[in-house]
């Protein structure tokens, strides 16, 4: 099988599969995988604007506003209009919200344990530092130009110094 075909394959199980990891640990909270992952984000952004969490997350607007609606619902979060700008929404943690952060945070911390727990330190810092490359290069990606530029009847090579993505 293409290696690059492998490689797209091996990022959708692990999301996939950690997503599973994840509501199936919330369970008992009745939290989705998005709600979680928005929780998380208000954890290290309390009294955000939805419209920043909206960017934080590259999700729609339209997205948040329903999340926030389900955590509201849930009795985790609370939101403030903004003083200023009457359209906008500060998101504040309940509580009972602040008071699940520990086991949230713990959620992703035993996932990645697992998942990394036979293998080397140093091999481990290098999947950490290369996530965080490619993260880097996908959020600044002009997607756009980079998907018009799929070329039909040719292989495309390792993308080292391509100029697509600013």
């Amino acid at each position: 099988m293409d290696e690059y075909i492998n490689i797209g394959r091996w990022f959708s199980v692990l999301h996939r599969r950690s997503q599973i990891f994840v509501v199936e640990a919330c369970e008992k909270l009745h939290l989705t995988y998005s709600e979680y992952v928005m929780l998380l984000r208000i954890y290290d952004h309390e009294g955000a604007r939805q419209d920043e969490l909206a960017t934080m997350l590259y999700l729609d607007k339209a997205v948040v506003t329903r999340t926030m609606t389900m955590l509201e619902k849930k009795g985790l979060v609370y939101r403030e209009q903004d003083a200023r700008d009457k359209r906008a929404k500060h998101v504040y943690l309940t509580e009972y919200g602040k008071e699940q952060h520990a086991y949230l945070r713990n959620v992703i911390q035993r996932w990645v344990d697992y998942l990394v727990a036979d293998m080397a330190p140093a091999d481990v810092e290098t999947i950490v530092k290369g996530f965080d490359y490619l993260v880097d290069r996908a959020c600044r990606a002009d997607i756009r130009k980079l998907a018009r530029d799929i070329p039909e009847d040719q292989p495309l090579g390792p993308a080292k110094g391509d100029d697509h993505a600013e």
